[in-house]
């Protein structure tokens, strides 16, 4: 196979490696009668030390998706490196690097082509280095463990002793691809590369770093959306032990809102500066403002809702196929059923944090941030800088879920140290990570179904509404664009289909969330289809099946399709491995979903059981999952079974509302989570095959909520049309 990485690309990445570059000195080596290692880069990804270490850079942020060892082992695969001798270190941000964000389940897709040439062209120079001076054909070697071998006798020569004449040799256009058959570390189940670290507590996350003269800071904001600050008396706080001043955030002076287009701003408030985290959380307590609000709509959620259910008959048509009217006068029956999901946080364990050093030569900052990209943008716009007077590093992340795309709070840090001239270290509360989170859009969807003399769907009508994250966030276009698109499920799939949106304007703030869209209306589409399948008395996988019929490509829009072949396979696996059609006692209950999001496929099977409190135990959850090849599968199961988690808890509880045009939940005692005695048995089986890896950090979560429902249904004959599911039992 060959790479079709573009030359422009690849040449940004392998900018050194037509000569010896000199890195630093590798202190692997010890003992005084042997000099040091000497480090020599390949390219801005690779590095090998005269020791036979090899140090790879892992570019993209790492948010707890496992990308940092991933995204290595592909590197490693291609150059045939021995993972025992590798060391794997963090990137800073560099646009050398290109696409170095995190978000979309896009990390793997966008990097496979990419990673694996990288590895490729320098397995090529050690190859023909080798073959210099070896005399075998190239055609003859290949590289294992770090070591050229000569195939047919078994001769070898390691890496360390090729590092200066590989240098020399001149890399070529294309390259050829090892053969999938061949991987050795792909595919296998390697532990995380900091797991050690994690282990020990020894791990350095943004929040614990220290800098010399570095003061710390906490932030007080307006809790009404769109608010301002009239004034504040800070006397109290300046008698809190170790504050050392309190500072007004004023987005106005720096652009108002927005950055740009889906980056926004920091958010309008007070910091306290001190010489301690806590001693600026004590000091934030005892402040008193007064807020303006005037400009606020001072929403509530029962007049939000209020609103959506009155746009539904309000609405544009995003996708028509067929004729809808046509198709339910002509219905043996019709079929109708109203959904609604809630705004929803993201609850990162470790809250929104930054430390800038913003100093008049280099503004260096220590960003716990998906979109390093936006940081830089967003320093440049607000203070006048030219990118080489901006350094970015990434540390380890303490969870994201798209929160942290968004980069307003290192907007905070920023001005805080630009303002008082030392490093900052900006660390939010719990309470304000939760009211001035970017949330999940809350909705309401209406589902319509025409059906013929057999229960079978022959007009479909979706419509959906809601306040549009793309209107919250700036972004130019068709708001119904990031709600609800020409390729949701079931388009393709039916004669007569119409989608609808009804767009309300909210002052919520909105963005991104794991599996954002989809995570909504998937809940509303399975729970729909359950429900036609219990309406016309058949089993709901039986149903599903009949409705997507046999194995086909199915177009949708544009290159998105559904091959069928493989989204019934994981449903026939994921019935067989559940013990689907096997009878479960009274009380307890099976649940069905299945859907493909960023191009995986992923059935589940949710058991559950009601007791005669109406308290929902979730036994076991199964789901099998057809993402192409599986890079590291250690990684691939904590995201497919975080994935799932993350969707049970958001169903069970997941709620955020609103008062007055403020956030209500607070901290965990009012936005629930589920606790470790509530979490499932999981069984995961990936489909083995041998086709291009696609997303995983967002496919598994969609399913989770409406198998979880259906669950529920099967064991209680109630149906859940409502989130969260606690306050519907």
């Amino acid at each position: 196979m060959k790479s079709t990485l573009d030359r422009r690309t690849f040449i940004k990445l392998t900018a050194s490696a037509s000569g010896a570059l000199v890195v630093g000195v590798s202190l692997q080596s010890c003992g005084p009668e042997k000099l040091p290692a000497t480090v020599y880069g390949f390219s801005p990804l690779i590095k090998i030390d005269t020791d036979g270490w090899i140090t790879l850079i892992a570019k993209n942020p790492e948010i707890g998706q496992g990308i940092k060892t991933a995204l290595p082992m592909i590197l490693a695969e291609e150059l045939g490196a021995d993972w025992k001798k590798v060391m794997v270190v963090q990137g800073d941000y560099d646009t050398i690097y290109e696409e170095q964000w995190a978000g979309g389940s896009y990390a793997i897709i966008l990097n496979w082509d990419l990673m694996r040439t990288a590895g490729a062209k320098v397995r090529y120079a050690l190859i023909e280095a080798a073959s210099k001076k070896m005399n075998y054909p190239v055609a003859e070697l290949t590289t294992r463990r770090s070591k050229v071998l000569h195939t047919k006798s078994g001769d070898a020569i390691p890496f360390e002793e090729l590092i200066v004449e590989a240098l020399e040799i001149a890399l070529p256009e294309t390259v050829e691809f090892k053969a999938i058959e061949a991987f050795e570390i792909v595919g296998k189940s390697i532990p995380q590369v900091d797991l050690d670290q994690m282990l020990s507590g020894a791990t350095k996350y943004s929040i614990d770093l220290k800098l010399p003269e570095m003061v710390h800071a906490t932030v007080l904001k307006n809790p009404v959306f769109e608010g301002g600050v009239v004034s504040w008396d800070d006397s109290q706080t300046k008698s809190v032990n170790g504050v050392i001043d309190v500072v007004e955030l004023d987005n106005k002076a720096y652009g108002g809102r927005l950055i740009g287009p889906n980056s926004p701003n920091f958010v309008n408030g007070i910091a306290v500066i001190a010489n301690s985290t806590w001693a600026a959380f004590k000091g934030a307590e005892k402040l008193e403002v007064v807020w303006d609000n005037a400009g606020s709509r001072k929403e509530n959620t029962a007049g939000i809702f209020k609103r959506f259910h009155s746009q539904l008959t309000n609405t544009t048509i995003e996708r028509k196929d067929g004729n809808i009217d046509s198709a339910k006068r002509n219905a043996a029956s019709t079929f109708e059923a109203v959904y609604e999901l809630p705004f929803l946080a993201h609850l990162t364990m470790e809250p929104m944090n930054c430390t800038v050093d913003f100093k008049a030569e280099l503004c260096e900052v220590w960003a716990p941030t998906q979109n390093p990209e936006a940081l830089q943008e967003g320093l440049i716009k607000l203070f006048g800088l030219k990118p080489e007077q901006i350094k970015i590093h990434l540390p380890r992340i303490g969870g994201a879920f798209g929160r942290r795309y968004y980069v307003d709070y290192a907007m905070d840090a920023a001005v805080l140290s630009k303002k008082i001239g030392k490093p900052v270290k900006l660390t939010w509360t719990r309470e304000e990570d939760i009211k001035h989170d970017w949330y999940r859009p809350a909705s309401v969807h209406k589902m319509a179904a025409s059906l013929d003399n057999e229960g079978m769907v022959t007009g479909w009508q979706h419509i959906l509404a809601n306040a549009s994250r793309k209107t919250s966030l700036g972004r130019e276009g068709n708001p119904a664009g990031t709600e609800i698109d020409a390729y949701e499920f079931p388009a393709g799939f039916i004669p007569n289909l119409q989608f609808e949106y009804g767009h309300v304007l909210s002052d919520v703030p909105l963005g991104q969330w794991r599996a954002v869209g989809h995570s909504a209306s998937a809940f509303a589409v399975h729970s729909f289809l359950d429900e036609l399948a219990i309406l016309n008395h058949m089993d709901p996988i039986d149903y599903f099946l009949k409705f997507l019929g046999p194995a086909r490509i199915v177009p949708v829009v544009d290159d998105y399709e559904y091959d069928l072949g493989r989204l019934i396979n994981v449903i026939e696996k994921v019935r067989r491995n559940s013990n689907w059609d096997t009878p479960l006692p009274a009380g307890e209950g099976r649940g069905f979903a299945a859907s493909k999001h960023s191009g995986s496929y992923v059935a589940e099977v949710v058991t559950v059981r009601i007791d005669e409190n109406k308290k929902v135990t979730i036994l076991r959850v199964d789901a099998v999952v057809d993402c192409g090849i599986v890079v590291n599968r250690s990684g691939a199961e904590a995201q497919v079974e975080g994935g799932i988690l993350e969707g049970l808890c958001a169903a069970l509880y997941g709620e955020i509302t609103v008062k007055d045009g403020a956030t209500v939940q607070s901290n965990f005692h009012d936005y629930r989570w589920m606790r470790i005695d509530e979490v499932p048995d999981m069984h995961i089986e990936f489909v083995k095959n041998d086709l291009l890896p696609r997303g995983l950090g967002e496919p598994p979560l969609p399913p989770a909520a409406p198998a979880l429902a259906n669950a529920i249904f099967a064991a209680s004959g109630q149906r859940i049309r409502k989130l969260p599911i606690i306050k519907q039992l």
